[in-house]
């Protein structure tokens, strides 16, 4: 029953998918088409190489020159991951909890599917539009960069889009978790922001707060952007990419138990 349920959910939010498609799509053209500007103009470069190195860091911002180093920048290390993570709150945090508190959870449960069923259609329907969102980013990216004569490698290019959705798998799968296992889809998205903001200032504080390079490690954003694949050339590991995976189906797993037992709509 579960396939059916997947092929519903995504066709019932197939147009919200493809309007944030074709926004990825204008954001990510849009940037590459500002980059010969950039490339052509050695004051830019000279400007951000007199910033101080944790400044750099945090924005990503150690080279703005080669392609790979401003697609980074531009968009892998904050602006592409932060808009990614919002669709992928907004979308776990109605996928249980915002049928529920609309009354459309008791009834779609009358029929003849299981909540165990239901909560892996719903997972899946996630993960499946965040893969289309980074599909959308890869090919973009690399018909953008071919679009301004940019030579940008193809494998770093998929690392690093594999580590933003993951980054936003995790922590919709965060959203969707509180949701199933409470029906209250205020306290999802709002502990998943939470969890977001929190991660994002760990990881953008760490390298100017001694005290803080202990908790990188918990902060999801250094498995998606605390290494840079492009200039990690094609020997990136992608082990960020595994555990953000790895720690999103952990989440939605630990919400079943609770969600299989408690009163739906109550």
């Amino acid at each position: 029953m579960w396939p059916q349920l997947l092929r519903d959910d995504l066709r019932a939010t197939r147009r919200n998918t493809l309007w944030w498609m074709l926004g990825l799509t204008l954001y990510v053209a849009l940037t590459w088409a500002f980059y010969p500007t950039v490339r052509d103009n050695p004051e830019i470069a000279l400007f951000v190489d007199r910033l101080p190195e944790a400044v750099r860091q945090m924005f990503g911002a150690e080279d703005l020159l080669s392609p790979g180093g401003y697609a980074w920048a531009r968009m892998f290390s904050l602006l592409l991951p932060i808009t990614l993570v919002l669709y992928s709150i907004r979308a776990g945090t109605r996928a249980i909890a915002g049928d529920e508190e609309r009354g459309r959870l008791e009834l779609l449960l009358a029929q003849p599917v299981t909540r165990a069923e239901l909560l892996v259609a719903r997972t899946l329907a996630l993960a499946v539009s965040l893969m289309l969102l980074g599909a959308t980013v890869f090919v973009v990216a690399k018909l953008g960069a071919l679009w301004v004569d940019a030579e940008l490698e193809t494998k770093p290019l998929l690392l690093a889009t594999a580590q933003v959705v993951m980054l936003a798998w995790l922590l919709g799968a965060v959203a969707l978790a509180i949701g199933t296992a409470t029906g209250r889809p205020g306290l999802a998205s709002g502990l998943a922001f939470a969890v977001t903001l929190a991660g994002y200032l760990i990881h953008s504080l760490a390298p100017q707060v001694p005290a803080l390079h202990a908790l990188r490690s918990v902060s999801p954003f250094w498995y998606a952007i605390g290494e840079n694949p492009f200039r990690m050339g094609a020997g990136g590991s992608g082990r960020g990419a595994v555990v953000l995976l790895l720690a999103g189906l952990l989440f939605v797993l630990l919400s079943a138990p609770a969600f299989l037992r408690r009163d739906v709509g109550h």
